[in-house]
């Protein structure tokens, strides 16, 4: 409740997981195994979309790390808002769906940000934002029905190099909180973190999933352990395939987490598949 009586903007709530496109859609021939643990991954999103139902956002904030797909090498931003009116959303540049923009709110973040020393990018025209966004909303979306909800893509890179630390997408997160406290306006915010866990795209690691990894940075996040993890470097992060993990924290950070449930952990040929519920 803000000035006079007027409820302000607010994070409502936060979440995470994997935006593999092949969560999306499954491999041509797989393993009656891998078609089940999937679709465990992807009944989590559903089942965060029925419990955003409940908070009743206005807006999802979607954090998001670009593989190269939405951006290039042209301009290649560190942080970037999306503040036009709309957008696609592709998996491998095939449209999956269709969404509007939260511009106005997007707009108010860009700005307050910027105030808070956040040397954030925008951009009012993408092509199309793909998996890093699509896979999660996709599967989120069959289940949440709030009317008219809209989104706001934060592109925060954590894959190209040099990239976003850990304590930066945290501090991020809590200035975007600030913003949002501060603001006149009266959305509700959910965000979302996408990404992770461990996985080597594009690299000759590819397949190598380091489960150890996996669940010391499942174990910290369910113990509310955000800022410790911040610690964390590249290093490190590279060498156990976790480095989308800044999405994460962001999406924690922003609304003020206290611990994680784990919805689902699986290790797959490709990835460590994990979705998790941050308690607020």
């Amino acid at each position: 409740m803000g000035w006079g009586g007027v409820c302000l903007a607010i994070v409502v709530g936060a979440a995470a997981g994997p935006h593999s496109p092949v969560v999306y859609q499954l491999p041509w021939e797989e393993s009656e195994e891998y078609v089940r643990e999937m679709e465990k991954v992807r009944e989590c999103f559903k089942e965060i979309g029925r419990r955003i139902n409940v908070l009743k956002p206005d807006v999802l904030l979607v954090f998001g790390a670009d593989h190269v797909q939405t951006f290039w090498f042209g301009n290649f931003p560190q942080m970037m808002v999306f503040t036009g009116e709309a957008a696609n959303y592709c998996v491998g540049g095939r449209r999956v769906l269709h969404l509007k923009n939260h511009h106005e709110l997007a707009e108010e973040l860009l700005f307050g940000l910027v105030e808070e020393e956040f040397d954030v990018g925008f951009s009012q025209e993408v092509d199309f934002f793909d998996h890093p966004f699509t896979t999660p909303l996709y599967w989120i979306l069959q289940t949440c029905n709030v009317p008219d909800i809209r989104v706001i893509p934060f592109q925060l890179n954590t894959n190209v190099h040099p990239r976003v630390k850990l304590k930066r997408c945290y501090d991020l997160g809590q200035a975007v909180r600030r913003v949002l406290e501060r603001s006149k306006r009266p959305e509700r915010v959910f965000a979302i973190g996408t990404g992770g866990l461990s996985h080597f795209p594009g690299t000759p690691y590819y397949g190598n999933i380091d489960e150890e990894a996996d669940r010391y940075i499942l174990n910290m996040l369910e113990r509310g352990k955000f800022r410790e993890l911040c610690d964390l470097d590249y290093d490190w992060l590279d060498s156990t395939g976790n480095h989308e993990l800044g999405t994460w924290i962001a999406a924690a950070s922003c609304a003020n987490a206290k611990s994680t449930e784990v919805l689902t952990y699986w290790t797959a040929w490709n990835n460590g598949y994990s979705v998790v519920w941050f308690r607020t």
